[in-house]
């Protein structure tokens, strides 16, 4: 399968369906992309309840959040 466009992907996550009948009714999440996340940027601090977490991009293009 080719990979698709962060756009095309994305359109594929809202479409997608419910996946069993207890998620009846849960609102499909929004998506953000990781390149509007980062900005260009390699990492982006996170405040979430008073601590700060760190979202990393490594230079294989994964993300690792740590604390």
């Amino acid at each position: 399968m080719a990979s698709d466009s962060p756009d095309v992907a994305a359109t594929r996550l809202r479409a997608a369906p419910a996946r069993d009948a207890s998620s009846a009714g849960a609102e499909t999440p929004r998506v953000v992309t990781s390149a509007a996340l980062l900005r260009g940027e390699s990492q982006l601090a996170i405040l979430h309840e008073r601590t700060v977490y760190f979202l990393r991009r490594t230079r294989l293009g994964k993300l690792i959040l740590t604390k």
